[in-house]
């Protein structure tokens, strides 16, 4: 009974495939052609192309953070502890490595981060195109 699988199921897995490839490659997680930023830090309101909005609600992108930190905690954690036991370096040395890593890191991944989370919120709560009379899909 549950070994064969649901069209509803592979479009799932499909939607799940095409919205998180679209959050990595930093596009629109609707459409897959707008692009999320202009600068490093800035992003777009709306997509270019479908007009969809990025900018959900006040505070939408704290949850980015939890992205972030996991995968920086993560990281750190699992380079660290091997480094201390195998003796890379003197302890001293490993922390501050571990200080510039944790510093740096989140600021690399700021923008994946930020894409993931608006992927991850578009898969569970989807947000159509606003209508804007010049924009067509």
């Amino acid at each position: 009974m549950s070994s064969k699988t649901t069209t509803s199921e592979v479009l799932n897995l499909m939607q799940i495939k095409t919205i998180i490839w679209r959050s990595l490659r930093l596009k629109c997680c609707q459409c897959g052609i707008g692009k999320m930023f202009r600068s490093w830090f800035k992003m777009h309101d709306n997509c270019s192309h479908c007009n969809v909005s990025f900018q959900r609600e006040p505070g939408f992108f704290l949850g980015s953070i939890y992205i972030n930190y996991a995968f920086t905690a993560l990281t750190m954690t699992g380079m660290y502890i091997p480094a201390l036991i195998l003796e890379w370096a003197p302890n001293n040395q490993l922390i501050w490595y571990a200080f510039a890593y944790t510093i740096i890191m989140p600021i690399l991944l700021f923008r994946l981060a930020r894409s993931l989370w608006l992927g991850f919120d578009q898969l569970f709560d989807p947000q159509q195109p606003q209508s804007n009379g010049n924009k067509q899909e």
